[in-house]
């Protein structure tokens, strides 16, 4: 009996040693061929992921900066309109002004020594002032002053320049400008336009000027 019992422990031992060297030699191979599959697939995963990353990044940057270009190239064409649109208004603004101005000014008529009746040479500055008067603000009054040089008596020159200033609203008048319209006075020689007693300054003197009201 004691023979049998030494037997059976000797075979447990053997089986003890057996199954001991055979989880070593399990542990000592390494991961299975269906592991390092696994391993590799998660490695090739991770690099896909890691590169859709990168080019996400990538997309989105170049997205930003084509959004900044579109951006600043609207910027600057709204300002370049703009600037246009200035310029344009301006100009027009000049434009109108200049228009203003030149159809707002008349011309002055001139006057032979101690005559009334208006030149030849005076009647295009004449008729260019009509058309003035026609075309624009055609509500206006306008006021005929008659100017005389400093020769003759004060009396005769005051007369002289209601003359003057009658002949002028009868030219206009014959040239489509209404009646109503035209206010005349005489200031004889007391407003001369220059100062001087020679022929340069009486001839600058002898007028008739008109103003708008």
């Amino acid at each position: 009996m004691k023979r049998w019992r030494s037997t059976y422990s000797v075979l447990a031992l053997c089986l003890m040693v057996a199954a001991s060297a055979w989880m070593g030699a399990a542990c000592a191979r390494g991961p299975s061929a269906e592991e390092l599959a696994a391993m590799e697939a998660a490695r090739q995963q991770a690099i896909a992921d890691s590169l859709r990353a990168v080019r996400a990044e990538e997309e989105a940057r170049l997205a930003a900066e084509e959004e900044a270009r579109r951006l600043a190239e609207e910027e600057a064409r709204l300002a370049a309109e703009e600037e246009a649109r200035r310029l344009a208004e301006e100009e027009a603004r000049r434009a109108a002004e200049a228009l203003h101005m030149e159809m707002m000014s008349l011309a002055t008529i001139y006057f032979d020594y101690d005559m009334s009746n208006v030149r030849e040479d005076q009647r295009s500055a004449l008729d260019e002032n009509a058309r003035k008067l026609r075309e624009y603000q055609s509500e206006d009054m306008v006021v005929v002053e008659g100017h005389c040089d400093e020769r003759g008596t004060i009396e005769y020159n005051l007369a002289l320049g209601e003359q003057r200033a009658q002949a002028v609203k009868t030219y206009l008048v014959d040239a489509g400008v209404a009646d109503g319209r035209i206010e005349t006075v005489s200031f004889g020689e007391e407003q001369p336009a220059v100062m001087g007693g020679d022929e340069s300054a009486w001839a600058q003197n002898r007028r008739a000027e008109l103003k708008r009201k």
